[in-house]
This record gives C-alpha cells, structure tokens and sequence, in this order.
C-alpha cells in the first residue's frame, strides 16, 4: 500500500473549509479598504486621483486572485478517494495474486504428484510463464497504488500552499483596513493593499505551477502504465499463458492410461 497522506480526510476538508471562508474574508475587507478610502476622498484634495488610481489597481488584483483560486475550488479534488483506490488495488488485486506466484512452480503445484501423461507434463511445462504473467499483474497493483498516491498528495499540498498564502495576505488586508479608516492612512493603505495581493498572487501562480510541474513528473508514470497495457510480455498474444499443445485436452478419471491426462499410479 502507498505511503499514508500527510492529512486525514477530515483535516483536508477543514483545509478546504479555512480557504473558503479566508476568500470570503478577502472580499470583505477589500470592501471595507475601498469604503474607508472613500468616506475620507473629499479631504485628499488632489492626492484622491492617485488613490483612485491605486484602488482600481487594488481592486483589479483582487478579482485575479480570487479567479486564479476559483477555477480550481470548484472542483478541489478528492485525495483520500484515490488513495483508497490504490490501496483496493493493492489489497484485492495485488496481495491474492503474489499469494499465487509462490504456487506456481513445481515444487508447489500438486498437478505432477496426481496427474501423469503428456498433458500433465505439457501443462508443468506453462507454469514458468504463468508465474511470469502473475508477477506482472503484482507489478502493475503496485505502480498504480504509487501513482494514485502521487496524486492524491499532489492535491493535498496544493490546497496547504493556496492557505499558506491566503492567512498572511488576510492578515495584511486587515492591517490596510485600519490604516484606511483613519483618514491620513487612506493613501498608503491603498497602495500597501495592492502590493500585498500582488505578493499573495505571487504566491498562488507560483503553488500552481509547481503542482503543474509535479504531475507533470507523475504523468509519465501513468503513460508508462498505459504501455503495459498495451504490452503482452507475460502474455502471449494478450492472453493468459497456457500450452500450446494440443495433447492438453484429452483426460480421462477412469485409469486408462492411454489418455493425455491421467491419474498417477506410480
């Protein structure tokens, strides 16, 4: 099974709860930076322009931010449900067919110690390939288990990075709120608030692009798990290996021992 996830189920929807609610917060306080700014304008005189200026530019930022963040909250991803599934695949896939390898050799099969003839030496004769074909199975359970989990930790530290950017950046906007609404502040807490978003934004391209380049990495995992599929090595012609004699077919339960298959007396 892959290795656990840095944050239970519980704790990443909390993480996606706090993100929520700290975007609601943003659009709170920049409302309440550009409605103090507005109460104290007519005592600017000839620096409101500038101010002006600043505002929109603050605003502007605001609304890229809050989009940049917005195209991915809509669908957040579902991390724990990847990671169960790669576990199923190592649980229910994986583990019954590795029990089956060990038994596939004929040291462990019973098929030489109760059945002789032509079939029985021909059907011996496929087991190395059938511990081949179920090594491959046992292969591809835990490269799809590795894969998933990748992914499934991928979503989780994207959504840590997004709130590690938004609680400072709330922070900050709180601090340009009070400065707005003495009045004399209005200028400065104009300009302070758009260089904060501007840092916040900063932050988020950069937590996207690394995700981006992360499942970049992974992608070529997935790729090399869509050739296997396409790949027969351990089954010939795309099937589970068997003899290709046709002796196989012939048996008998009833002590002739002209059939291919029958019991051993010896």
């Amino acid at each position: 099974m892959g290795v656990a996830l840095p944050l239970s189920e519980g704790e990443f929807n909390d993480a996606l709860r706090r993100v929520d609610d700290g975007l609601q917060k943003v659009v709170e306080l920049t409302n309440k930076i550009v409605d103090a700014c507005n109460r104290v304008g007519q005592w600017l005189g000839p620096l409101w322009d500038d101010v002006v200026d600043l505002l929109n530019r603050f605003v502007e930022l605001v609304k890229k931010l809050l989009s940049e963040i917005g195209k991915f909250f809509t669908r957040p991803g579902v991390p724990w449900t990847l990671w169960n599934h790669g576990t199923d695949w190592v649980k229910e896939v994986g583990k019954p067919v590795s029990d089956l390898i060990s038994q596939a050799t004929t040291g462990q099969t019973g098929i030489d110690e109760r059945w002789q003839g032509p079939a029985a030496t021909a059907y011996l004769g496929t087991l190395p390939d059938q511990g081949k074909a179920l090594a491959a199975i046992v292969a591809a359970t835990a490269d799809i288990d590795d894969a998933l989990t990748k992914v499934a930790g991928g979503i989780i530290a994207f959504w840590l990075g997004v709130l590690a950017a938004i609680v400072p950046y709330i922070i900050e906007l709180t601090g340009w709120g009070a400065a707005a609404s003495t009045g004399v502040g209005a200028p400065p807490a104009a300009a302070g608030a758009g260089v904060s978003t501007l840092k916040a934004l900063g932050i988020i391209t950069a937590v996207v692009t690394a995700a981006i380049t992360y499942l970049t990495a992974i992608s070529s995992q997935y790729k090399d798990l869509l050739q296997r599929v396409e790949n027969n090595d351990g089954f010939p012609a795309g099937h589970w290996p068997r003899s290709t004699n046709d002796v196989i077919a012939d048996g008998s339960l009833t002590g002739d021992q002209t059939t291919n298959w029958h019991l051993r007396t010896s």
